[in-house]
């Protein structure tokens, strides 16, 4: 069976990019922001389970998932991201399963999970090893406004819907500190990825 790493952290550490450095190293890679896009398609089960928590206007005029109403709506209050999570979370682990059986099937050896709900939703469990990124406050929230395009209060209510960083490093193997520059975060996710060699794969 292929030897799974699972990469998680809160929005704006730097988890995807950790995941993909990470990737370079001969590992298959999976995106579950990509399998979440996914499992929510027109048509799926899924999106027609959103429309009925949150109400039709979430979609666009085609259909589609509006997703910047569906943050706004599910980001709103405690319950609500309860909610979401209880909706897609199922679905995108179903998904990421499919996924690996089909990845372990074509000889894959070592797949990368690149999860931003890794510990929350489960999937901790796909995983033999687990990777937490983490960052200060300031640089995620600069990093979010950037990336998405948003203001500081939307940044922030996406931030306060997460665990604290003790929540995730307490739940994994290795912690990578991303608060400066990509070489020093491709050096701690080298020693990390030489460490699990060692320790982990024979």
């Amino acid at each position: 069976m292929s030897f799974v790493i699972g990469i998680t952290g809160q929005t704006g550490a730097g988890k995807g990019t950790a995941a993909k450095i990470l990737a370079k190293n001969n590992m298959a890679y999976i995106d579950c922001d990509l399998v979440a896009r996914d499992v929510v398609e027109v048509g799926s089960k899924t999106l027609d389970k959103l429309c009925d928590a949150f109400s039709n206007s979430i979609l666009n005029a085609d259909g589609t998932l509006n997703r910047p109403e569906l943050a706004k709506t599910a980001f709103s209050s405690p319950q609500s991201v309860r909610l979401l999570n209880s909706i897609t979370h199922p679905a995108i682990i179903d998904k990421i399963n499919e996924m690996i059986n089909e990845m372990d099937k074509n000889g894959e050896k070592y797949i990368v999970l690149d999860a931003p709900t890794l510990i929350e939703s489960g999937a901790a469990g796909i995983c033999d090893v687990i990777i937490t990124v983490v960052a200060d406050e300031d640089v995620r929230l600069s990093r979010i406004m950037e990336r998405d395009n948003i203001d500081c209060d939307a940044a922030q209510r996406r931030m306060s819907a997460q665990p604290k960083p003790d929540f995730y490093i307490e739940n994994s193997d290795y912690t990578v500190y991303n608060n400066g520059d990509i070489e020093s975060l491709t050096e701690q996710i080298s020693r990390i990825y030489d460490d699990i060699l060692r320790n982990y794969i024979t």
